[in-house]
């Protein structure tokens, strides 16, 4: 999923507006480690429904105001770190393939509402316009680069109650190659004991697509469809289908669960194993993921496991200035 969707969908849980709005931050950082690694950090403010988050080299600048039933949000973001998408990380027959990695840049708008339903649905849209700018490894955008235009419109239909929460989703993407029609599934459940069961699902299924809005699978972070032991995005595909099942332990602060991956996409699949650990005490929190994919293509001297660890302090709030 991707960061856009991952702020709505946190959006969905917000608690309600205080009449005097309070300031919040967040403050993260992690890696994953593994035959591609690579760093991630997020810095964030924000104030009642106004927002400014870093993720990474991407800026997002937002406003989302909630009504009795509902919530909208208008959007603007910036990716100036030209790693948009992993173009400059893709993968071919089991090892990074410099020769056709490239620096992808992007601005963007989007905006969208959702309408808050009885027992825990919901439904919207969202619309997203964006400008990529492509060029090769080590050229500066002012060496000229080629540019590519995307427009996605997107309906949504979706469920949150605290044991199963998912969605659907149905869209269209019209870019400068055609238009590409998507449509995208996730659910995941868990029991309410100490001792439960964890079954995740993703699927998608779409035409027409290109290397820009191909679905990235592979990895143990949350900008992905998961398999545990893969490079971070090291698939991007087109359609597919995963899922992620296995018992999860609840003690205090802590949490530890054990998860296998199965994923079936574009005629290939692949399975990963993963152990998950987690720890929260009020605001700070550290997260730890290990996985191990073995039977997974692989050239010499190219690992299979990979490692994923995030940590640092969750949105928190203070009191306004007078």
């Amino acid at each position: 999923m991707s960061p856009a969707w991952l702020v709505m969908f946190g959006a969905l849980h917000a608690e309600e507006p205080e009449k005097a709005p309070v300031w919040e931050f967040t403050g993260q950082g992690g890696a994953q480690i593994g035959a591609s690694s690579f760093g991630i950090v997020t810095l964030g403010a924000r104030r009642g429904p106004a927002s400014v988050t870093l993720f990474t080299d991407t800026l997002d600048l937002r406003y989302g105001p909630e009504w009795e039933r509902g919530r909208g949000w208008v959007g603007a973001r910036a990716q100036f770190g030209g790693t948009a998408g992993m173009m400059m990380a893709p993968w071919t027959d089991g090892a990074p393939d410099t020769s056709r990695a490239r620096m992808a840049f992007y601005e963007g708008v989007e905006g969208g509402a959702l309408r808050y339903l009885p027992g825990g649905l919901y439904a919207g849209g969202q619309v997203n316009a964006r400008l990529y700018q492509l060029s090769a490894q080590g050229q500066s955008v002012s060496d000229g680069v080629s540019q590519r235009r995307i427009l996605s419109t997107d309906a949504l239909v979706g469920l949150w109650r605290p044991q199963i929460q998912g969605y659907a989703r149905l869209g269209l993407d019209v870019s400068d190659v055609g238009p590409s029609p998507h449509a995208t599934v996730e659910l995941r459940g868990e029991g309410p004991w100490r001792v439960a069961p964890v079954v995740e699902l993703r699927a998608g299924i779409a035409e027409n697509q290109d290397e820009l809005n191909l679905s990235r699978l592979g990895g143990l972070n949350p900008y992905v469809v998961p398999l545990a032991g893969a490079a971070w995005a090291e698939w991007w595909v087109e359609d597919y289908a995963a899922l992620r099942v296995g018992p999860r332990l609840t003690a205090g602060s802590f949490e530890l669960a054990l998860m296998s991956d199965l994923a079936v996409f574009d005629g290939q699949r692949a399975v990963g194993f993963a152990a998950l650990g987690g720890w929260k005490k009020e605001r700070r929190f550290v997260d730890l993921s290990v996985g191990y994919a073995p039977w997974i293509p692989r050239q010499d001297d190219v690992g299979r496991v990979s490692v994923y660890v995030l940590g640092g302090v969750d949105w928190g709030r203070r009191a306004a200035a007078p």
